[in-house]
């Protein structure tokens, strides 16, 4: 395919020749940016987070002590323990988690008030609850709200988490 005559030369010098925009020759070699220099950098630094972080988390830290809450006194507060049993069931203990303190039966509710109006006759002021990791909230909320239910006045509060597993 023939692409046809060539135009016809103007009068008027072309912006593209030799002395116009078209043909800019580069006296000087073309910039580059070597990045070497900025890879050495980033594992400078890589190396110092390591070693810093590394040193950070072998050192002991010192953490203050706490200004808003107090321990418990054991011999102030009546005990229940709560262990996970299979599935999602839960066994309560009045005291520790021995099999002869375990609270077993349809008057599970009955057996708590009646620990709580007994250790609010002999001057504990406190109900503690123990609870394992994986016992859940809903059943330690019930027995809270059981232990410190209308008939018993002025039993505080208190709950542990026992984390083993």
């Amino acid at each position: 395919m023939d692409a046809g005559p060539a135009p016809a030369a103007s009068a008027r010098p072309s912006p593209f020749s030799s002395k116009g925009l078209g043909s800019h020759k580069t006296t000087a070699e073309d910039a580059r940016f070597d990045v070497t220099p900025m890879v050495d950098l980033v594992f400078m630094m890589n190396i110092f987070f390591m070693v810093s972080w590394i040193s950070m988390a072998l050192a002991e830290v010192d953490l203050p002590t706490a200004r808003h809450c107090v321990a418990t006194n054991p011999d102030e507060a009546i005990i229940f323990t709560v262990t996970a049993g299979p599935g999602k069931s839960c066994t309560v203990h009045v005291g520790s988690a021995s099999p002869e303190n375990a609270l077993t039966g349809g008057d599970v509710d009955q057996r708590i008030t009646a620990a709580v109006e007994n250790a609010a006759r002999d001057g504990k002021t406190t109900v503690m609850i123990k609870a394992e990791k994986r016992v859940l909230f809903r059943d330690i909320a019930h027995l809270a709200s059981v232990a410190t239910g209308s008939t018993i006045k002025g039993m505080n509060l208190t709950l542990a988490v026992m984390e083993k597993e």
